[in-house]
């Protein structure tokens, strides 16, 4: 499928930090791609390259086949920004900051009045059109944001931790129109929550050290694990080191650890977890947990440094 989207080996640092590192993606046309990572792992800075915000260190990128070095107009037309920062003009009303966003854009006035109101009955901002954003809920605030990223109606949109800060009702309202509308439109998002990953993202990216370790659909993610199992063994008190240490002995268990009362490890092979079992055996076990290994699984075991190897 063709790219509307796409990073060659994109290279940022920040005071001699690297931020990416050989950074090489594809965001495919008229999908739902999300990136997830630690904070600080430069997924706000993957977007904020594609808008222009930031320049890049090395590499290439590309938006609708046009390198960012040399964004077009047309290139401005096509995308639609939402900052994880609220920066909205306090200084002048939400109504204000809609319209001359919309200006900036090229939407008539006609148009442009439409859309304010649509999104204004959508998100439940009607009455607030002509306060200050100061006065407003932070979950009433992204929700406008949301919406003057939408104004000018975009064929991309970048959105960095859009629902960050929303109550649940805005969260439904947001997911319910990103469900209308995604069908015609290419949407890169960030998110910590890795639910929202797993359930609307057609792709995911999960970052960590500067480049990408694993990409792609959820179930092709749990398949690459090849049914790897997480396991969880919990005691009426908190288990010595020597438990940890005989589960390392196994060459096939990986990442072992002390959790509270628990320990908490993960095989491919059941064989393992009844050897563990057995060792234990003689301490007073309150409870068994096996499940298989979800995107939380995969994410933090990447993070830790263990899973992708």
């Amino acid at each position: 499928m063709e790219a509307s989207i796409t990073f060659k080996s994109i290279a940022k640092k920040f005071n001699e930090k690297i931020i990416l590192a050989d950074l090489s993606i594809g965001v495919e046309n008229n999908s739902n791609h999300v990136i997830i990572g630690q904070n600080g792992s430069g997924k706000s800075t993957i977007l904020r390259l594609l808008t222009g915000l930031l320049d890049k260190d090395a590499g290439s990128a590309y938006i609708k086949g046009k390198e960012i070095s040399n964004r077009s107009e047309e290139t401005k037309m096509v995308t639609g920004y939402m900052s994880q920062i609220i920066d909205l003009d306090s200084e002048m009303t939400i109504y204000e900051n809609l319209s001359v966003y919309s200006e900036l854009y090229g939407v008539s006035k006609d148009n442009a009045n439409a859309r304010i109101y649509n999104f204004a009955d959508l998100f439940n901002f009607k009455d607030q059109l002509f306060e200050k954003p100061l006065k407003q809920s932070t979950a009433m605030l992204r929700a406008i944001q949301f919406s003057r990223t939408l104004l000018h109606d975009p064929q991309i949109l970048l959105l960095d931790e859009p629902t960050l800060g929303m109550d649940p009702q805005y969260k439904t309202k947001f997911w319910n129109l990103i469900d209308r509308i995604g069908k015609d439109k290419t949407i890169l998002f960030t998110t910590q929550d890795l639910s929202e990953a797993e359930k609307f993202a057609d792709r995911i990216s999960i970052l960590h050290n500067g480049d990408i370790k694993m990409d792609g659909s959820f179930s092709r993610l749990v398949s690459a694990t090849k049914g790897l199992s997480k396991f969880e063994i919990r005691f009426k008190e908190t288990p010595d080191e020597s438990v940890v240490d005989f589960a390392r002995q196994m060459p096939q268990v990986l990442k072992p650890l002390i959790n509270g009362n628990s320990l908490e490890f993960y095989t491919h092979d059941k064989k393992d977890f009844f050897r563990i079992l057995k060792h234990v055996i003689d301490r007073e076990i309150s409870d068994i947990d096996i499940s298989f290994c979800r995107l939380l699984d995969l994410y933090l075991g990447i993070v830790e440094n263990g899973l992708d190897s």
